[in-house]
């Protein structure tokens, strides 16, 4: 018997990184799995190594209609629907003075925009299974000063956990967490940044205490969400940071 047995969860997000550790997870903590994101290829191999309990179905979460075919995709494969954890998102570094509108469109799109509609179309479902949903969100919210550089990510990340609490004020049916994520490696976080770019900010974050010292892996994540998915009870937030190393 597995924690989750008995769930089926859409996992928006899932062709690489934390949503395809946590698919991978969930699976082999006995629930049905939908791998969905825009890639594909990489959605399909992951499901077909996961096995019968996945299912890839690609969604641009920017749009309406696709999100509710996913889900009906989901609910006529699987027969239900009981849970949403929602992973993807972008991440544009940038001062906020260089910020292009298809910058801001693009980071608010996934960030924002994306968990609204996916959550509208999987509602009537968590409602039925009393479900839940999950949102990975980022401690950057908390750093203040603000983290130079990652100020369309924060702020829409800012956003993100302000729409959890409205989720959850409107909808006692479904339990919404928003996960606030310390610094992880091993994902897609800054697969578009230039690195030229990068080496700056990063000296800026760690001389201003941003950074603990070493990172986490998805492995770990995914096991905190499976752990925040198997409780009796509603975690309205949930924080996961690195430990500190050891001197």
């Amino acid at each position: 018997m597995g924690r989750l047995d008995k769930r089926t969860i859409i996992v928006v997000g899932a062709s690489s990184g934390i949503g395809l550790s946590a698919a991978q997870v969930f699976a082999k903590e006995g629930a049905n799995v939908t791998l969905s994101a825009r890639r594909r290829e990489r959605l399909e191999a992951a499901a077909s190594e996961i096995g019968d309990r996945a299912l890839a179905i690609p969604c641009d979460v920017s749009h309406d209609e696709t999100c509710h075919a996913m889900v009906e995709q989901t609910v006529a494969h699987f027969g239900e629907l009981t849970d949403v954890v929602y992973v993807a998102g972008v991440a544009k570094l940038a001062r906020i003075a260089n910020a292009t509108e298809a910058d801001w469109r693009a980071v608010f799109d996934v960030n924002v925009l994306g968990p609204t509609l996916v959550t509208q179309a999987a509602l009537p479902h968590l409602i039925e299974a009393h479900g839940r949903a999950l949102y990975i969100s980022s401690i950057t919210t908390d750093d203040n000063p603000p983290r130079p550089g990652l100020g369309l990510y924060s702020t829409t990340k800012a956003a993100l956990n302000r729409l959890v609490e409205c989720w959850q004020s409107e909808e006692h049916g479904v339990s919404f967490t928003r996960v606030s994520l310390g610094d992880t490696l091993a994902t897609d976080f800054a697969a578009e940044w230039d690195p030229d770019e990068i080496m700056p900010f990063v000296k800026e974050w760690n001389t201003k205490g941003y950074l603990a010292g070493r990172y986490m892996t998805p492995e770990d994540v995914a096991a905190h969400l499976v752990g925040l998915l198997d409780g009796p009870e509603n975690v309205p937030i949930s924080y996961i940071t690195p430990r500190f190393p050891v001197p």
